[in-house]
């Protein structure tokens, strides 16, 4: 979501709107930048003076920003900047980040939450520029000034209440950059001439990167950084460890990082199968003596990852082992059931989905042992879980999940076996589910797909609303792909199991809806066969997705799917779902890599 970056150097604005532009991926709807300044600029709509620091804001693209930027030859040597994904008031110029104080002495950008915001802004008593919860921590700032900055933000920061991580310059204290973090990421770094903050540690520039832990402060200066723990005493940053970042993806010849990432599902496979080819390297994370007492598992995550524990809660069932799948946003605020002998896995693509993280707090306050499954290493789920398996999909920077999630899947296939495995004591199955993987990641990357995909999208892409029916795994097939195809083309889509259409959904049916419909599994393909002849009989037009004999010959278009053992085809039909929405996208002329409202990372509640 937001996205924070802040830069002491030389050439501090152009490293700014660098590390911005990097923070693309996130989604945003507006950016800014704010830079020490001692020469006053012309004010206008986007740009700010306050006392020796200028704000400059625009809507829309950071493109925006930078022909503002750009124009105006700006030298300074300490700036922050910000991309806004909004949460209080509408996107727009005076929304947008950074936000001054009421005397122009104090500039913030916010990644988070403030949840008391109007019970704060009572108490302030006074007007206000914007309509965010941002602005009146900047205003909090200026009113509790004690003459020393540090322990003002840690006193202003007592008074919050929700999630944050701020970034902070100001005119009491020039040449330095002040952070405070509580529930959203941050992290910081620096190297020989200069000292840099960032919300994304894969986008950070440094030498030196330590992640902040909640509550903690950090004071940043060229050349070296200090980290105060909550009561703002010093932490000795060279025990603390640096940490390593993921180099981001380049684009290179394609059009767009959501086709290359398509193109990368058998290469990021493979890499995630390496990982745990041998089972001694996962009994190495995961130790057989403590896992084998686990008779229950508790799957909890948010959107894609949620998906893909629909999956994973199949196979653990399939090896006999009772499981359970939750929203993490709807999980957290439900009473709480105690659970015995029941480990609970988080997943998540970032690392960092707000709820998913509460969600697994919550559990571990009531005892129970907790696993991540994430492709972010360092990211704040990783310090919070008692344990944790990198999908090693490589950074995906499309805002919508296409070879994580397929990785994802992966490690519920590898999970669900290493279960199997504590009960049976043989390891064949293991080592045949890796094998069996591997060719599913082969076929993916033989089967030649992407015309009749672009075809399936000319078809539809006209289309008001489209329906995607499946059972059993088939449904959870439907359920990711009529995601991802409302995520990026804005076209109304849902998923049903195939049974539940006719209990009220297939009133909508008529001669112009599409439906995918998907028949995989042997035991139930009669059943959804006869879903798909009710859908027929009201003109409605199937798309089929299926290895079996079709006998319905009015089907509106049949994609005859390849033979794998039916357990896999969610991890090999969902690539066709994934290429439909790109090219529907396209067609509809949207960019699939920034859907408009969306977030790749969701670091609020």
């Amino acid at each position: 979501m937001c996205g924070i970056y802040g830069y002491i150097g030389e050439k501090s604005v152009d490293e700014v709107m660098k590390g911005i532009k990097r923070l693309e991926y996130r989604g945003y709807d507006s950016a800014g930048i704010a830079f020490q300044n001692r020469e006053r600029l012309c004010e206008d709509e986007n740009t700010k003076n306050g006392e020796n620091i200028t704000l400059i804001k625009n809507k829309g693209e950071i493109s925006n920003l930078e022909k503002i930027v750009l124009n105006k030859n700006l030298k300074s040597n300490v700036a922050i900047g910000h991309t806004r994904w909004a949460t209080h008031g509408e996107p727009s110029i005076k929304n947008s980040h950074p936000h001054f104080s009421g005397d122009g002495k104090w500039a913030i950008v916010h990644n988070g939450i403030i949840e008391n915001y109007l019970e704060l802004k009572q108490e302030l008593q006074t007007q206000t520029e914007s309509d965010t919860d941002t602005e009146i921590v900047a205003r909090l700032l200026e009113k509790y000034f004690n003459g020393d900055v540090l322990s003002t933000i840690k006193n202003v920061c007592h008074k919050l209440k929700g999630s944050y991580a701020f970034a902070i310059i100001t005119s009491h204290s020039p040449d330095k950059i002040f952070v405070a973090k509580h529930g959203s990421p941050v992290v910081v770094g620096y190297g020989k001439s200069y000292g840099v903050v960032c919300s994304d540690i894969n986008s950070i520039k440094g030498e030196n990167i330590y992640v902040l832990e909640n509550d903690q402060y950090a004071i940043i200066e060229k050349g070296k950084i200090n980290i105060f723990d909550k009561n703002l005493v010093a932490i000795d940053v060279g025990k603390l460890g640096a940490v390593k970042k993921v180099e981001r993806s380049k684009l290179g010849d394609y059009s767009h990082y959501m086709l290359k990432e398509i193109d990368e599902i058998p290469s990021a496979i493979r890499r995630t199968l390496k990982e745990y080819e041998n089972i001694e390297a996962l009994e190495k994370i995961l130790p057989k003596e403590k896992f084998k007492k686990f008779k229950n598992i508790l799957i909890i995550a948010c959107g894609t990852a949620y998906h893909a524990g629909l999956v994973g809660k199949r196979l653990f069932e399939e090896e006999g082992i009772y499981c359970e799948s939750e929203i993490a946003s709807e999980f957290r605020y439900k009473p709480f059931i105690e659970r015995r002998k029941t480990l609970a896995i988080f997943v998540s693509q970032s690392g960092e989905t707000a709820d998913t993280i509460g969600a697994l707090k919550l559990c571990k306050q009531h005892g129970l042992k907790t696993l991540a499954i994430t492709n972010v290493r360092n990211s704040s789920i990783t310090f919070e879980a008692d344990y944790c398996i990198y999908t090693n999909a490589g950074s995906e920077i499309g805002v919508a999940s296409t070879k994580a999630y397929n990785c994802q899947l992966v490690i519920f296939y590898i999970l669900s076996k290493y279960f199997n495995y504590f009960k049976t004591g043989d390891e064949k199955a293991y080592y045949d589910e890796i094998k069996n993987l591997k060719n599913i990641a082969r076929l993916i990357k033989k089967n030649d797909i992407k015309s009749k995909c672009g075809y399936i999208a000319q078809k539809i892409y006209k289309s008001k609303s489209i329906y995607m029916i499946g059972r059993g795994l088939d449904y959870f097939i439907a359920a990711e792909a009529a995601l991802k195809l409302k995520e990026i083309s804005y076209i109304h889509c849902e998923s049903y199991p195939a049974g539940e259409l006719k209990h009220g959904t297939i009133s909508l049916i008529d001669k112009n809806t599409y439906v995918f419909a998907f028949v995989t599994q042997e035991k139930i393909k009669d059943k959804t066969f006869s879903n798909i002849n009710e859908v027929v009989a009201r003109e409605g037009k199937i798309i089929l997705f299926s290895q079996f004999d079709n006998s319905n010959k009015k089907v509106c278009e049949e994609i005859k799917v390849p033979l794998v053992k039916e357990r896999y085809y969610p991890l090999f039909i969902i690539n066709y779902l994934q290429l439909i929405s790109y090219y529907t996208a396209l067609l509809l002329g949207n960019n699939p890599d920034k859907p408009r409202s969306l977030a790749k990372s969701v670091t609020v509640e």
